[in-house]
């Protein structure tokens, strides 16, 4: 085949992206990326345990619970203990349960609903034992530190987010669901590093799990199946780890293979496109470029909320009944993405839709996560707001490059002929207008707020802001995301 005979000009990919992972520490990452990946642990951990309690999360406990008696792992926000490749199809779940977990832009990535489920699973294996009493050779003796913690995690989240970049947005414009597919191989660069793994096993590890996806995107329009992407691709990390550790290979140029390879299968680009998935390691990290989510909803939403809530800080009073139209040019990967026409069949349809989410912000003036409470996204007033709601792919956007893919032109249309324009390029969360790391500690504090007691969100808070350090206890971190019953 063509593809056999142009395997021989491409360069290793998988490879050396695998033996960094097994060698790197967290000591190794700038002080910036240490930050980073503390902060987005801490988001995750909000997010999932705000994620807990709600019905698609409750279903995935459930299952989880049923497939097996082994006290490996937790399952977060209960007291639910299951074998260590259960624990991660439910955390994972619970982490994108909401549409409020981190996004690299770039890399179409969420990346902390693949990654820290993997890896807390691996560390509670560890210091647990497995739940037959009888611990093998492959799993490496003794509780893992929160400077490995860290570095498995770091690993994790730059593994995603390098073969997010190269493949991302084409995954999403052929209707692949990118994070969960490209996260395969995050959660299993995670685990790996948690289960010592190493070059060789590491890449078995990856070219396992980077065989486990196939996500797709039309679970978007309503299907609670997208929640649970993140949780099943953080369970295939886990499972490719494993297996690798008891000697199973994997694909060895997974990433990179000509025919039949990751970048290959999900986006059609030609040989050698995967090249940069492995450049600079180390002094590159593509880390810094994950983002926080200011508003619960889908990334794509983002910047019309910030166009239209500008124009609600130039008219405060503008109420619905005054608003004739609102017109929102933008990509046609946006289109695609979030501009069509809205059907009030489910929670994640209105989060995933651009017409329901301006007209819930333009009658609340605010976008939380109360817009979408399920007893909202039928309200007739808001579905014939939603519908005046007019949603537009323009070519001159397309023309400006994927990287401009979530900029919109907005324009609003009042009853008594004024007009308001605005053009917005980066959503609050992104770029130039990045959240705080107080922000996301305050988002934190809200979401797991309402699953924890005040002393636990606030001790929790503090191991994972500390980590990789000795102030950060593992043990404390996992034994705070287990609730007892009916507390």
């Amino acid at each position: 085949m063509a593809a056999e005979r142009d395997a021989a000009t491409v360069t290793a990919v998988t490879e050396p992206l695998a033996a960094w992972c097994a060698k790197v520490t967290a000591a190794d990452a700038p002080e910036a990326v240490r930050a980073k990946v503390a902060l987005l642990v801490l988001d995750g951990l909000g997010c999932g345990l705000f994620g807990s309690t709600l019905p698609w999360g409750r279903i995935a406990a459930d299952f989880a619970a049923s497939t097996g008696t082994g006290a490996e792992a937790t399952v977060w926000g209960t007291d639910r203990t299951v074998p260590v490749t259960a624990a991660p199809l439910a955390n994972g779940t619970f982490v994108h349960s909401f549409e409020f977990d981190d996004l690299h832009p770039k890399g179409v990535l969420h990346g902390a609903g693949q990654v820290v489920p993997a890896a807390l699973a691996v560390a509670e294996l560890r210091a647990r034992g497995p739940a037959d009493g009888v611990r093998p050779d492959w799993l490496p003796a003794g509780a893992v530190t929160s400077e490995e913690l860290l570095a498995a995690i770091t690993v994790g989240f730059e593994v995603g987010a390098r073969i997010g970049v190269v493949t991302g947005a084409t995954q999403l414009s052929r209707g692949f669901h990118p994070s969960p597919n490209t996260g395969t191989m995050s959660a299993a660069a995670a685990a790996g590093r948690l289960l010592g793994l190493d070059a060789d096993r590491m890449r078995d590890a990856i070219g396992i799990a980077g065989s486990f996806g196939g996500s797709l995107m039309a679970a978007q329009y309503g299907a609670m199946v997208k929640r649970v992407h993140a949780g099943r691709a953080s369970q295939a990390g886990v499972t490719g780890a494993l297996l690798a550790a008891r000697g199973l290979t994997g694909i060895p140029d997974v990433v990179e293979s000509p025919y039949g390879g990751f970048v290959h299968a999900y986006t059609g680009l030609p040989p050698g496109s995967a090249d940069s998935v492995a450049a600079d390691l180390g002094e590159h990290w593509e880390t810094l470029g994950f983002t926080f989510k200011a508003y619960p909803c889908c990334g794509s939403n983002h910047t019309s909320i910030d166009a239209y809530l500008s124009v609600l800080d130039e008219e405060p009073t503008l109420t619905p009944d005054r608003v004739e139209a609102i017109d929102v040019a933008c990509s046609t990967l946006t289109y695609d993405h979030v501009g069509w026409p809205y059907e009030p069949t489910s929670v994640t349809a209105a989060q995933m839709n651009l017409q329901y989410t301006v007209a819930a912000l333009a009658t609340d003036k605010v976008m939380t996560v109360d817009q979408f409470a399920a007893g909202r996204i039928a309200d007739p007033d808001l579905l014939r707001l939603a519908s005046r709601v007019h949603v537009t792919p323009d070519p001159a956007i397309d023309a400006l490059g994927r990287e401009h893919r979530h900029l919109v032109r907005v324009e609003v249309r009042t009853t008594d002929g004024r007009r308001f324009r605005r053009e917005v390029a980066e959503a609050k969360g992104r770029g130039d207008r990045p959240l705080s790391p107080d922000d996301v500690r305050v988002k934190y504090r809200d979401l797991a707020g309402r699953v924890l007691a005040p002393d636990t969100v606030t001790a929790l808070e503090d191991d994972v802001s500390a980590l990789g350090t000795e102030k950060s206890d593992v043990a404390a971190i996992t034994a705070a995301l287990s609730v007892p019953h009916g507390a």
